[in-house]
């Protein structure tokens, strides 16, 4: 399955409002996932170069280097690209979301729904994930008001 991003804005917010066109030949996979408020979407980073095996996570001063398997880094040897978008509607093909933290023109692998059964509590994270978390709220709560701790 491949989808292409467009955005409907420009500024800091250009993908809190996006469309995602799905093939036509995947047009009936979609039917009932309107049902559902959020969906989980897997991408390819196609245009990750490099991979890293052991790096310091961006935008995390205080982080330890740590593997690529403990981060969120795109420079991964299989550069999948995982996230948890807004279900804004669907109309035929094409999906309105909110979220899609992606590139124009990335592959879109999988759309799954979002449900209980991918809700994690209380998760353990390491002290400088919480920190990162305090310092990055109110931008996650403009683009992204349904990530985060809820214990």
């Amino acid at each position: 399955m491949r989808g292409s991003r467009e955005s409907r804005g420009t500024g800091p917010d250009t993908w809190s409002h996006l469309r995602s066109r799905i093939f036509d030949e995947y047009r009936d996979g979609l039917r009932g996932l309107e049902e559902y408020s959020h969906a989980i979407i897997i991408f390819w980073m196609h245009e990750v170069e490099e991979v890293r095996l052991l790096d310091k996570p961006r935008h995390a001063k205080d982080a330890p280097v740590i593997g690529v398997f403990a981060s969120r880094s795109p420079r991964r040897p299989n550069p999948l690209g995982v996230t948890v978008v807004e279900l804004e509607r669907v109309e035929g093909p094409i999906l309105y979301v909110r979220g899609l933290d992606a590139w124009p023109g990335t592959p879109v692998l999988d759309i799954k729904p979002y449900d209980y059964h991918d809700i994690v509590k209380c998760p353990r994270t390491p002290p400088w994930v919480e920190d990162r978390w305090r310092v990055s709220r109110e931008l996650y709560g403009r683009i992204a008001p349904w990530l985060g701790p809820c214990c």
